[in-house]
């Protein structure tokens, strides 16, 4: 006969030892679980005074990347066509090509297959007023980092006040790949659809965020995580709300998110007559998802001292220090789990495919404001002098920085 009874009072763990703990978990449970809700405001001046502070502190930058360049002999013309640069510009005056090529070993080799297609017809359209077509394409990337400025803004403004908002601004502007906000790279215009995605998803308005994330879905790969974010977002409302036939507007959203994705596979496998053209275009550049070894060994590489220089020690400490932060993020009850789940999902990108370990921070960019929240809080407390010259110097240091990264290091950043 077994005895299902409890055991008796003096046996049961003694009182005192399980109050505190049960105190403990229930309050880091509450802090970590429940967020603040966050009222989204939108100011047109201060947004309008946000965009302005870009564009000073990077074309403080851009100055400086391009007084270096002349100084080393490279006229601007060659600093706005390297790498990404030249591909997309490539893609803007002839086209994607209509047939993959491959190696010897059987893998295909790089093409321009691999780059979406909505930042080459922007400089294209662009290019039709009579500008070159690498000016142009400056003139798109500068007014689409405008428009994520403002963007930035008014997301940081709305949970940490304005002092916060411009100082996230400012900080992102002199980020040490800030470069790619510059140059003829798709980050700009990517950073101006996701932030404004993300902007929209804190308001609940679905079909806002669910187009922007579409047209994220043109520019860049990595917009399957806002497309993510949106679609887990639109469902956990569902859930909380439990009126599914009243729920059209979400359900729209989620759905309207992930066809820029499929339109720029459709469109890029069209150009080689098969539907995986893009996937296979892509495994020459050493995207495929390997769960985060070929990190694991780049990381084993800088450890041993056998890919030791300035960008594999920056490429390490920049992901660090995005892992810190969202584990800041997620303790901090002010930041909303969107803006979390967002950050965490590139990280999880960048950390998990093999190929190009120098531009991992360069993926990182337009999320980049998510993790500055917590940084952009402290710094906006100091003297508004001090707050000057932070600015200045990392404007300057990101111009310097960028020179290295477009013209003097042998590896695309």
């Amino acid at each position: 006969m077994v005895d299902l009874a409890p055991p008796p009072r003096e046996q049961r763990a003694p009182r005192p030892f399980r109050r505190p703990l049960a105190a403990a978990a229930n309050s880091l449970r509450r802090l970590t679980v429940r967020r603040r809700p966050v009222t989204i405001r939108f100011e047109r001046r201060d947004a309008a005074r946000a965009a302005g502070l870009y564009l000073a502190v990077a074309g403080l930058g851009f100055a400086v990347l391009l007084l270096l360049s002349h100084h080393l002999h490279y006229p601007a013309e060659h600093v706005l066509r390297r790498w990404d640069s030249a591909n997309y510009l490539s893609i803007a005056e002839h086209g994607y090509p209509h047939q993959l090529r491959y190696r010897p070993n059987g893998m295909p080799a790089w093409s321009t297959l691999a780059f979406f297609p909505l930042y080459p017809a922007l400089i294209w359209l662009v290019h039709l007023t009579g500008l070159p077509f690498a000016y142009a394409a400056v003139l798109v990337s500068w007014a689409a980092a405008a428009v994520a400025a403002a963007g930035v803004y008014t997301l940081a403004s709305s949970i940490s006040g304005r002092r916060a908002g411009y100082t996230c601004v400012a900080l992102w502007a002199c980020y040490p790949y800030a470069f790619a906000l510059w140059v003829p790279y798709s980050e700009a215009c990517f950073s101006a659809a996701l932030i404004w995605a993300l902007v929209a998803l804190l308001a609940r308005r679905w079909l806002a965020a669910g187009t922007l994330a579409a047209v994220a879905g043109t520019l860049r790969p990595t917009a399957s995580v806002v497309v993510g974010v949106v679609m887990v977002t639109a469902l956990r409302q569902l859930v909380r709300d439990r009126h599914w036939q009243w729920q059209t507007k979400p359900v729209l959203g989620a759905l309207i998110a992930p066809l820029g994705l499929v339109f720029s596979w459709l469109y890029l496998g069209a150009q080689v007559g098969r539907l995986d053209g893009w996937f296979r275009a892509e495994k020459a550049w050493g995207q495929s998802f390997d769960f985060g070894r070929g990190t694991a060994h780049f990381f084993k590489l800088v450890a041993t001292y056998r890919e030791v220089d300035v960008r594999s020690l920056a490429v390490v400490a920049l992901l660090g220090l995005t892992a810190v932060g969202i584990l800041t993020l997620v303790l901090d009850r002010t930041v909303p789990w969107v803006l979390i789940l967002a950050l965490a999902g590139v990280w999880v990108l960048a950390v998990g495919t093999p190929g190009s370990p120098m531009s991992k921070p360069r993926f990182l960019l337009p999320f980049l404001p998510v993790a500055l929240l917590p940084l952009a809080v402290a710094v906006s407390r100091l003297p508004r002098l001090v707050r000057g010259a932070l600015y200045c110097s990392g404007a300057l240091f990101a111009g310097m920085y960028a020179v290295g990264l477009l013209l003097r290091w042998p590896t695309s950043p």
